[in-house]
């Protein structure tokens, strides 16, 4: 269950710091979840069938969930205040965690190195033409994986990093490897409307305020998987 646990954690970090919207977007994009190689027994990986990613976009903020069975993982993001906050609610464990520059930077840094090859296979997601990017990842093992990642240019961004620096477009299906977890998110939904200011607002008591660090530090102290 930890390696479930940090896995979301990087997953949706990772998606946070992906896109940069520019101005005009404002709605709703709804990702479905899919689990391949927890370790976990069938019985068990049924259980997050359902799992999905829903992402609140407005101007330049942006609010991220990550509906999970025992688990939701929460970002909330300003472009304009460069202000990040990610909220974990683990069986009732509540964690606020604000992310500086600096976490940021080091999240990047740590990022593998990427080779991409658009492709011209194209497919309709959600109503909208995506193509099909191979991206081959070099591990911290040295190994090479290659992982497909579907875009759109019909949904206005103006920047994709730092997971896929140099990917141009926004990207509609895509995976994320960690530590032998692949979690693949795919777009179900993606709608145009009114986002209420109350989506970003940042709670102010019901959770205990940590670092990053230390909250890896826990979850790696945790018993299971």
């Amino acid at each position: 269950m930890k390696k479930l646990i940090l896995a979301a954690s990087v997953a949706l970090l990772a998606f946070t710091s992906a896109t940069t919207f520019v101005a005009t977007f404002e709605g709703k994009v709804v990702y479905d979840i899919s689990l391949e190689g927890s370790g976990l027994p069938p019985e068990a990986m049924s259980m997050f069938k359902g799992s999905e990613l829903v992402t609140y976009i407005k101007g330049d903020k942006r609010r991220a969930e990550m509906n999970m069975p025992m688990q939701n993982t929460t970002t909330i993001s300003d472009n304009k205040t460069k202000i990040t906050v990610m909220l974990m609610d683990i069986m009732g464990m509540k964690y606020l965690i604000r992310l500086t520059d600096a976490d940021l930077k080091k999240e990047q840094d740590e990022m593998p190195d990427v080779k991409i090859k658009t492709t011209t296979e194209t497919k309709n997601i959600a109503g909208y033409k995506s193509v099909k990017n191979e991206l081959t990842v070099k591990t911290k093992e040295g190994k090479e994986e290659t992982i497909f990642v579907w875009t759109t240019d019909e949904i206005p961004t103006s920047e994709v990093k730092p997971v896929y620096k140099g990917l141009k477009g926004f990207p509609l299906e895509y995976s994320i490897n960690q530590k032998g977890m692949k979690m693949t998110f795919t777009t179900k939904e993606i709608s145009k409307e009114a986002v209420a200011d109350s989506k970003f607002d940042i709670p102010t008591s019901g959770y205990t305020e940590t670092s990053m660090t230390d909250f890896r530090k826990s979850m790696e102290k945790m018993g299971g998987k």
